[in-house]
């Protein structure tokens, strides 16, 4: 095989694994999504997101917003609006009505600095959205700390006010999971994940000691 040949196959691969991931999701990003989406942000006029990437949860906001900042470890394609670190975050206190982090806390060092600064920031009032995932695989983005217990993160905020945890998910999402991560780049593994849109319509057992991860509302 030629050289020109291999890159070509190669890219055509890639893209096809692209379209792919696209199409057939995780359990995981399901479960996130939909619950995401049953939530009213509309009234948030002044919105910190937090890790927020190439920020694909703009939808759920207002169009009239007073302030929406992107704010992350590191620039994603010109999107972010202000680079630095959750634990020292550069914005005054009771700057913001809703802090947003989704799928962020579990690659934060120290997660109680990032909660003691998320009630800083935010007015009285205001509200914290934040899933975290439990029982799924290890995905460093550089870093990837922690998988908190549904107790753990009762404990961790304790100090909020009407503080909403919602489990997501079952021992069946996860094993599924599990099984169509173990080769990313395969294509077989991903088609296994064709049954996880119908399986998202069984809904979450909120019991569920093997959940793929949280959902949590706080208000401070």
């Amino acid at each position: 095989m030629s050289t020109v040949k291999y890159f070509v196959m190669k890219n055509s691969m890639k893209s096809l694994a692209a379209i792919m991931k696209k199409l057939f999701r995780t359990n995981r990003r399901i479960l996130v999504e939909r619950d995401l989406n049953r939530i009213n942000l509309k009234q948030c006029k002044r919105v910190l997101v937090v890790g927020s990437g190439k920020d694909p949860y703009r939808h759920l906001f207002s169009n009239n917003l007073e302030e929406y900042i992107r704010f992350d470890i590191e620039s994603h394609d010109g999107i972010t609006d202000v680079i630095g670190d959750i634990h020292d975050a550069p914005f005054d206190d009771n700057s913001f009505d809703c802090i947003f982090a989704v799928e962020v806390m579990e690659h934060l060092e120290n997660p109680f600095l990032f909660k003691k600064e998320v009630k800083r920031m935010l007015k009285e009032e205001g509200l914290l959205v934040l899933t975290v995932p439990f029982m799924f695989h290890m995905h460093a983005d550089p870093f990837d700390y922690w998988r908190p217990t549904r107790m753990a993160l009762q404990h961790l905020f304790d100090d909020f006010s009407e503080v909403k945890i919602k489990n997501q998910g079952n021992r069946l999402h996860v094993i599924l999971d599990l099984i169509s991560t173990s080769y990313r780049n395969n294509i077989f593994f991903r088609l296994l994940r064709i049954v996880n849109l119908p399986l998202s319509l069984l809904g979450s057992n909120n019991k569920s000691t093997a959940s793929s991860g949280y959902f949590v509302t706080a208000k401070k």
